[in-house]
């Protein structure tokens, strides 16, 4: 690295057109940290990044440090900006040679970078072949290579599931302690939390700046908690100013004085809670009204409390008759309701095994979803997710093992009765979002609601394709629920989605279980997931552990190293090839021998603190990897 930079603004704009994407921007950016950009889609995250890279002007401004030469920049875009026709190895071979890089450096360097994102084996691969987490690991590492002064990642960690995003972070962290400037953007809270400072935008303004710590200090008005099942905490839900996270119902006043509801006490603020108080405020503060889509999310929710969703009849066993009789759009269409009381499994697995040849992508899985339960489904790339998705809605065959849908083998039929998210969305890009919503409707022979059609019409005309991804996610599960399914089957459902907007989806969910629907749920987001009734982790096509967050936590700690030195700390260990990760101005080390870390930071020199702490869900799932690996 030649140089380091430096970098402050304030009042910075960018335009297009007549479009604002981001005013008044302030903030400093110092080298050997992280800075986070926190936000949901259309927020003015890539905005910032592009500008800061110099590939679009800032106006009305001052700053100091900028513009950065391009050569002491390194940038990924949210497309991981990686040649999909070219090999790993040629992939990091183009990139050396436009930086100019000798072939020494590029070898010594490529093969660090590789070794910390996992793709040392890789090599020969087409980065087209690669999975999504495994390009954006490469996009970082090209970003990388050339030791940039400046490093801006463009969402680095979005859609990538834990395991890699620890791979992901070791080569942010590793840039930051090598003294680089590094700015990244996120819709991940808890990924925003690693950092040293963070920035949070709505609508193209800047709601609260800091660490941390600094950022929950500046939660507007007053929060209040109540557990769920407390009697009347419900009925708060109906107020647009609520939100619910697992057990817990929270109420948000703008007015600092208030007192508080009946039945509510302060709750302590949080990023999370802050991140909805604030952007609460910010739409309700905007412009001439409320957010239209805010609006219609109350709306929905309402629809949904109101609504008698049918339901499946009671399962048959496993394996026992395909036309068993069971929910269908039809029975939906005519308003009639089939729901009936019981406890049987919703969807159920049991022993399924799935071979390609000699490689088995499941090995023994069993899960089930009961009415009124959200269950999550996690594990890293190459787990079997996907493959046991498709095996419990009927489009794949288990090569053993036995599958169940709504009582019945999974059929056409029986998916007429669910209601399916896609991470592709399976929405119609080319038209409108009311005329995506219709055609759904039409398919299901249902009239959509009038609450779906308001949020679909504030839309505008356009194409949906257009519209911003948190937005084609919640019309996507509006169009899913049209014809009020029994089993919800989501695929990353609030990937892009700002902490709002995520409440706002959430609220619906819980309300929908409430009624008895089931739903299945794959996240990568760790704080989402521990809003699930349960938890299945697969890795490497196992079970390795299920139950509810606090349960798969427990009895599992990680070392936290703190000192002034963290970044000397961070190479030190990693040096010793112990697994780190940062987190603000600390280190957490999970699974870890301490005296094995004391040993590797015996050098640092200066007060160096190490103490155990419970283990998060994210470490959770990095020690149950560790273990298949070491068993395999």
């Amino acid at each position: 690295m030649s140089k380091s930079h430096s970098i402050s603004l304030t009042q910075a704009s960018v335009r297009f057109g007549t479009t604002l994407a981001l005013e008044g921007f302030a903030g400093t950016f110092e080298p050997g940290t992280v800075s986070a950009v926190i936000g949901g889609d259309g927020s003015g995250k890539s905005t910032l990044l592009r500008a800061l890279s110099g590939r679009v002007p800032f106006r009305a401004h001052t700053s100091a440090g900028l513009p950065v030469p391009r050569t002491e920049v390194g940038y990924l875009p949210a497309t991981s900006g990686v040649w999909r026709n070219l090999s790993v190895a040629e992939n990091v071979e183009f990139v050396a040679h436009t930086f100019g890089l000798s072939a020494a450096t590029t070898r010594a360097r490529s093969a660090r970078l590789l070794e910390r994102a996992g793709l040392a084996e890789a090599k020969d691969r087409l980065a087209g072949r690669l999975s999504g987490g495994m390009r954006q690991k490469l996009g970082v590492v090209l970003a990388t290579l050339h030791s940039p002064a400046l490093v801006l990642l463009d969402e680095p960690t979005t859609g990538v599931d834990p395991i890699s995003r620890a791979e992901v972070w070791s080569l942010i962290a590793a840039s930051a302690a090598e003294g680089a400037t590094v700015v990244f953007t996120t819709t991940y809270l808890d990924e925003a939390e690693r950092a040293h400072q963070l920035f949070l935008l709505g609508d193209g303004r800047l709601l609260a700046s800091g660490s941390v710590a600094d950022v929950v200090q500046q939660a507007p008005g007053r929060i209040w908690e109540a557990a769920a099942a407390r009697p009347g905490a419900r009925a708060a839900l109906r107020a647009p100013r609520s939100w619910r996270r697992g057990g817990t119902i929270y109420l948000w006043d703008p007015s600092p004085a208030a007192a508080a509801p009946p039945g509510f006490r302060a709750a302590i603020p949080d990023l999370e809670n802050t991140s909805i108080a604030l952007l609460t405020a910010r739409h309700e503060a905007a412009a001439s009204g409320p957010r239209p889509h805010s609006n219609a999310r109350t709306d929905v929710s309402s629809r949904t409390r109101a609504s008698k969703r049918p339901h499946s009849q009671p399962p048959v066993p496993l394996g026992g008759a395909s036309g068993a009789s069971g929910a269908s759009g039809a029975s939906g269409a005519s308003g009639a309701s089939n729901r009936r009381a019981t406890t049987g499994p919703l969807v159920e697995a049991r022993g399924v095994v799935r071979r390609y040849g000699d490689f088995s992508a499941l090995s023994g899985v069993s899960l089930s979803v009961r009415p009124g339960e959200i269950v999550g489904l996690l594990g890293g790339n190459g787990a079997g997710k996907t493959t046991l998705m498709r095996i419990l809605l009927g489009l794949e065959t288990a090569t053993s093992g036995e599958t169940g849908l709504l009582g019945r083998h999974p059929s056409l039929q029986s998916r007429r009765s669910i209601g399916y998210v896609a991470q592709g969305l399976g929405l119609y890009p080319s038209l409108s979002a009311r005329a995506n919503l219709e055609f759904t409707a039409a398919a299901h022979r249902v009239a959509p609601p009038l609450a779906a059609l308001r949020f679909a019409a504030a839309q505008g005309s356009g194409p949906t394709s257009a519209l911003p991804l948190g937005t084609q996610r919640q019309l996507a599960y509006l169009a899913a629920t049209v014809h009020d399914p029994a089993l919800v089957v989501l695929d990353e459902p609030t990937s892009g989605m700002d902490a709002l907007a995520r409440a706002e989806l959430w609220r619906d969910l819980r309300a929908a279980a409430e009624l008895g629907v089931g739903t299945l749920i794959t996240t990568h987001y760790m704080q989402e997931a521990a809003q699930c009734d349960r938890l299945i982790i697969l890795t490497a096509g196992r079970v390795t552990s299920e139950g509810p967050a606090a349960a798969i936590v427990a009895g599992r700690s990680s070392l936290v190293v703190e000192t002034p030195r963290v970044n000397a700390a961070f190479a030190a260990l990693t040096a010793a090839g112990i697994a780190a990760v940062l987190s603000g101005t600390a280190i957490r080390v999970p699974g870890a021998n301490r005296a094995a870390v004391a040993a590797a930071l015996a050098d640092l020199g200066g007060a160096v603190s190490i103490e155990a702490q419970p283990t998060t869900l994210e470490e959770a799932m990095l020690l149950d990897a560790l273990t298949a690996n070491r068993a395999g």
